[in-house]
């Protein structure tokens, strides 16, 4: 999967990534990944299979930590809190698309 493939692809709860699709997409090494995992940001949808799969919202939150990493040298210790910090900002638009729509 490319760029342009990661671009199109409909981002939601129902659409998997590999832990391969993760790293190659994300911008993050393999150790910075397993940081996360280990840290408990980042959960599989299926821990106990040997080839991991991840909901494809992961992929926007993972690539913009890549970006602040890159942008801002953020440090690995910090990695963890804000991918949290990223999901709580995606989860509350997607609320707050949903309240819109309700109120049109």
């Amino acid at each position: 999967m490319n760029t342009q493939q990661k671009d199109s692809m409909w981002l939601d709860e129902h659409h998997q990534v590999s832990m391969d699709e993760l790293i190659e997409l994300s911008g993050l090494s393999i150790k910075e990944l397993q940081n996360l995992l280990e840290s408990g940001v980042l959960v599989p949808n299926n821990k106990e299979e040997a080839i991991w799969h991840f909901n494809s919202h992961y992929l926007v939150s993972i690539h913009t930590l890549s970006r602040l990493k890159q942008d801002f040298e953020l440090e690995p210790n910090a990695f963890a809190l804000t991918l949290v910090f990223l999901e709580r900002i995606r989860t509350l638009e997607f609320e707050l698309r949903g309240l819109a729509q309700v109120k049109n």
